[in-house]
């Protein structure tokens, strides 16, 4: 077999040059020819930059999806869809790089792909660390040489082993101000918490295992880019206290009304429009504060019990 040139690849039609550059997109190819910087910037990172936004916000409008992801990276408006999508893989490849820097330094273009695989890996990776970083004894122990030298991905996989063995009686997790993107489903092990502070993060969503803290008293989640709460929030059957100041939510499952042990429900400065009648079925509520929220819709019973 002959070697494909550079030049072959070239002069290939769009249709077929398309998904070769969707597979391999790297910053380098940027700079090849203006055709192959074109079709990037206009045919590969927009749709890219897309699929980053679902990853976010599943359940979201385009419009939506875009805000929140230009929140979590604090990027401006006005960018481009390509420059925005550099941006993002240059924030997450410097965290990357920060928790394995031997990987980066040995193969920097292989692990530089631009692509929503790439992105999934490190995002669910890198938050692992970060969720790791805070655990008892956790920082410690990925300061070690031999796992200081494994690739990111290797150490995201160690953890769930490592909580097993280590942390799964740890009663209070502060996990404010962590950087987190992202929850990594390995919270659902940690079966003792009675409280989990995860305020100030960049937190779009809440894993389904969040149901698996059955013996939860306290969970604080303000400030972050909330846009929807899993319905398996319901199971939290001990739950007495739930922050949710200055999110973005939309709407509350109906399952909230199955914590039945919740006294204090701060919901202030989010995007509620409605709440779910069965908010009224909670007999131990004693605090609702939904300041600054476009309310719209709320059950009379909800209105009298709380003077609304």
């Amino acid at each position: 077999m002959h070697p494909i040139s550079s030049a072959s690849i070239e002069s290939l039609p769009n249709e077929l040059l398309l998904p070769i550059l969707e597979a391999c997109a790297v910053p380098s190819l940027f700079s090849v020819c203006k055709r192959w910087h074109h079709l990037l910037a206009t045919e590969v990172m927009p749709p890219l930059y897309r699929q980053i936004g679902k990853v976010h916000v599943p359940q979201g409008n385009v419009k939506e999806q875009a805000l929140i992801v230009d929140r979590i990276y604090k990027l401006e408006e006005k960018l481009s869809e390509a420059a925005k999508v550099n941006a993002i893989f240059k924030q997450i490849f410097t965290l990357a790089k920060s928790f394995s820097p031997l990987e980066f330094k040995e193969k920097t273009e292989e692990k530089r792909g631009l692509t929503l695989a790439n992105y999934s890996s490190y995002l669910l990776n890198i938050n692992r660390l970060l969720l790791w970083k805070k655990l008892p004894g956790g920082e410690e122990y990925l300061s070690r040489e031999e796992i200081k030298h494994l690739p990111l991905e290797k150490k995201g996989e160690l953890l769930r082993d490592w909580i097993e063995e280590n942390c799964k009686n740890i009663m209070v997790l502060d996990l404010s101000k962590a950087g987190l993107t992202y929850l990594p489903s390995e919270i659902g092990q940690l079966s003792q918490l009675l409280q989990l502070i995860l305020n100030q993060n960049q937190l779009t969503a809440l894993p389904t295992e969040i149901g698996r803290l059955s013996q939860l008293k306290g969970l604080y989640l303000n400030q972050n880019q909330l846009t929807a709460l899993p319905t398996e929030i319901g199971q939290l059957s001990k739950l007495r206290w739930l922050q949710l100041n200055q999110n973005q939510l939309t709407s509350l499952p109906a399952e909230t009304g199955q914590l039945s042990q919740l006294q204090h429900l701060y919901l202030n400065q989010n995007q509620l429009t409605a709440l779910p009648a069965e908010i009224g079925q909670l007999s131990q509520l004693q605090t609702l504060e939904l300041a600054e929220n476009p309310l719209k819709d709320i059950a009379e019973k909800i209105r009298q019990r709380f003077q609304l």
